[in-house]
């Protein structure tokens, strides 16, 4: 059987999702470059596996998924079995499976909106600005910070009460938090973790998994080059 196909660039939060759940189940792929630098993800033979023409696209066999959270739900229920994991809280019971969708539904509709901000005037504006662009929109900013602590306020609560986010286990909630919160962890913004103890343990939890060290070991923690798009 042929490996899964992942089609873009392996330091782009979307496709490190992925192949984050492709690294938990230990599923054999292949990672097909993709160079957004040079708009790749533009032309035809691309946006036939994305029609957004977003990274990342994905193929396995004559399936063809686009994003990554919802590939990642796919790679989980063909692959997470055979490797005795249940990060989807599908094998778990009802109450177990709706605690799962809710932290997930968390992290796509609060956390994500509050921390992106961030890292997209830190990291991502200026290095696809050409010259370095301007100096981050500090009033952007301030405001998701503001954002992104109460939404870690409600984390702390409740890991108080559990060890990961759905429960005692970790789950597809948990790991969904990886890619944007390691880029944020480079910015001048990181020790706003520190002020939440539980999330920060849990933080540090995440990243010791070697599947995450595997796939964070292709996302830059410097940001030098500078290209247009």
């Amino acid at each position: 059987m042929s490996p899964v196909k992942v089609f873009g660039h392996p330091m782009l939060t979307n496709v490190a999702r992925v192949l984050l759940f492709l690294e938990e189940v230990g599923a054999k792929y292949e990672l097909v470059p993709v160079d957004f630098v040079a708009g790749e993800h533009k032309r035809p033979q691309h946006v036939q596996l994305n029609p957004f023409a977003k990274m990342p696209g994905f193929q396995d066999g004559d399936l063809v998924l686009f994003e990554s959270r919802a590939i990642a739900k796919y790679i989980l229920r063909k692959y997470g079995g055979t490797a005795g994991l249940d990060l989807l809280g599908e094998n778990s019971g009802i109450e177990e499976l709706a605690m799962v969708d809710v932290w997930t539904e968390v992290e796509a509709q609060q956390y994500y909106p509050a921390i992106s901000p961030v890292v997209f005037e830190c990291i991502i504006i200026p290095f696809i600005i050409p010259g370095g662009g301007a100096a981050p929109n500090q009033t952007v900013v301030d405001e998701s910070l503001e954002r992104l602590r109460g939404v870690l306020g409600i984390y702390e609560a409740r890991l108080e009460k559990s060890r990961y986010l759905a429960g005692d286990s970790i789950s597809f909630a948990d790991l969904n938090h990886i890619p944007f919160t390691f880029y944020f962890m480079t910015t001048p913004y990181a020790k706003v973790f520190d002020e939440y103890p539980k999330v920060k343990a849990w933080w540090e939890m995440l990243m010791a998994r070697p599947a995450v060290q595997r796939v964070c070991k292709h996302m830059p923690t410097e940001f030098k080059l500078r290209a247009q798009y």
